[in-house]
This record gives C-alpha cells, sequence and structure tokens, in this order.
C-alpha cells in the first residue's frame, strides 16, 4: 500500500483497478471521435476531419471536436448536422462557436422542412381514415 509522507494531506491515491465500473469508460482517442462524427452524418464527419486537419497534434483537435458533438445531446443528431452543412458553405473549418450560432439563431429549422419533406411521407394512406370504402 502506498503511503504520502506526514506532511502531505488532503491527497488522493486510488488504483484504476478499485475505480467502479462507470468510470472505467475508455479513454476518447481520434478513431472514436471520428466515428461518433460519421454517425450524425457526412457534414459533421467533414467538420471533425477538417478540426483534425487544422491542428498539428492530433490531441489538440479532441476538445474541440467533443464539444461540437456534444451539441447533438442539445440540439440533436438532425439538426447538427444541417447546422454543420450550412457552417460548411461559408467557413472551410467551422469551430464550435460557428455551428452554436446556427443552432442558437434557428437558422438550420429553415432548411429543416426541406429536408424533411422529401424523406418522409404519409405512412397510413386512405384505407385507414376510410377513404376507401363508399359508405354513406
Amino acid at each position: 500500500m502506498q503511503r504520502f509522507p506526514d506532511y502531505v494531506s488532503n491527497r488522493y491515491s486510488t488504483h484504476p483497478e478499485d475505480m467502479p465500473d462507470r468510470f472505467q469508460k475508455p479513454e476518447w482517442d481520434e478513431r472514436r471521435i471520428r466515428n461518433w462524427s460519421e454517425k450524425i452524418g457526412k457534414y459533421t464527419g467533414t467538420v471533425i476531419n477538417r478540426i483534425f486537419e487544422s491542428v498539428q497534434i492530433k490531441e489538440q483537435a479532441y476538445n474541440p471536436s467533443l464539444s461540437v458533438l456534444n451539441l447533438s445531446k442539445s440540439y440533436g443528431n438532425d439538426r447538427l448536422e444541417i447546422a454543420c452543412g450550412i457552417a460548411l458553405e461559408r467557413i472551410y473549418s467551422p469551430r464550435y462557436r460557428h455551428i452554436k450560432a446556427i443552432l442558437t439563431s434557428e437558422r438550420d429549422k429553415a432548411v429543416m422542412p426541406e429536408r424533411r419533406s422529401k424523406e418522409q411521407g404519409y405512412i397510413r394512406g386512405a384505407a385507414y381514415y376510410g377513404g376507401d370504402s363508399d359508405d354513406e
């Protein structure tokens, strides 16, 4: 057992194997961050890739990338993806503040209805609403 000298007080000493399971999550790395961004969408993936390209040491991109990706927790994946697409139209390598500004001003919502109308349609059809029969 490791002991601190008598003059040291209020210091923690915890062995990793003694930590609870919830604290033993794998550390973030480049591959894990890029995978998360690709799951959200291609624009988000492009933003994260450009953040990694803009730094000399890859670890410098971890916090900016995670800041962008954590916006999906507050605004959702769809809105983040659209905001990243809007930001990429104007800025080569957008950062958190650019994307956050788009989301808070809700500029992404102006694009969302157009995108949704192409992806979704009527699911139930006329029979569900009683339109197939000629009941009188």
